[in-house]
């Protein structure tokens, strides 16, 4: 299944810039471009997987939560130009989903779409650790009686704490894709979380990770 993706740039040079580069990758349909935010909701109705790629000039976060609640099911992969931790923080609290640096390749750009749509957290392994755990800052929390995950499903979670992809994880634990992701689905449900990030902080809060 091919990864939908949006669009979103201010400029329209950059808008069908990246539409003419992207649109000849493997596994990735361009499915809208956006200039303003209001055009987001002409499309609400794709079906997943699903990604918004954002061409920003500057990236503020009241932006970043607005497009998030516009496109809740949609990861949202950003552009910049260098990986900077503390804004990189308050831009996953606001709801983005990734980030990819603009020297990136195009092959690393494509994939981390791809990633962003199945609402993983794209960012340098060591960096989505860092983040994570920033995120997490405080004191962490005994894990609740009620929550009962199978080793399986621990070995998934204590991975994706340290921000692994699904594929990492199924090459770590020899596993296929789907079987990840089914495993995913299950935490999810057990942890009562809706994202990706957010059972990532779970574990971290609650002393998954290296």
């Amino acid at each position: 299944m091919s990864t939908h993706l949006l669009i979103f740039a201010p400029a329209e040079l950059h808008r069908v810039a990246w539409q003419a580069l992207l649109e000849k990758q493997p596994g990735i349909l361009v499915v809208g471009l956006m200039g303003e935010l209001a055009e987001l909701g002409h499309f609400d109705a794709l079906e997943e997987p699903t990604a918004v790629l954002v061409d920003l000039p500057i990236i503020q976060t009241d932006l970043v939560a607005q497009l998030h609640t516009a496109a809740l099911k949609y990861g949202l992969l950003f552009l910049v130009e260098s990986y900077d931790l503390a804004e990189i923080v308050d831009l996953l609290r606001a709801g983005a989903t990734g980030f990819i640096s603009r020297d990136s390749s195009v092959g690393d750009l494509s994939r981390a779409i791809i990633a962003a749509g199945r609402g993983e957290i794209v960012l340098p392994p060591e960096l989505a650790t860092q983040a994570l755990i920033a995120l997490a800052r405080g004191e962490r929390e005994p894990e609740e009686p009620g929550v009962s995950l199978t080793e399986r499903e621990r070995e998934v979670l204590n991975l994706l704490a340290n921000g692994l992809t699904n594929k990492d994880i199924a090459q770590n634990l020899i596993l296929s894709v789907r079987t990840v992701e089914a495993h995913l689905r299950s935490v999810y449900g057990k942890l009562d979380v809706a994202s990706r990030t957010e059972a990532a902080l779970w574990a971290v809060n609650h002393g998954y990770g290296s």
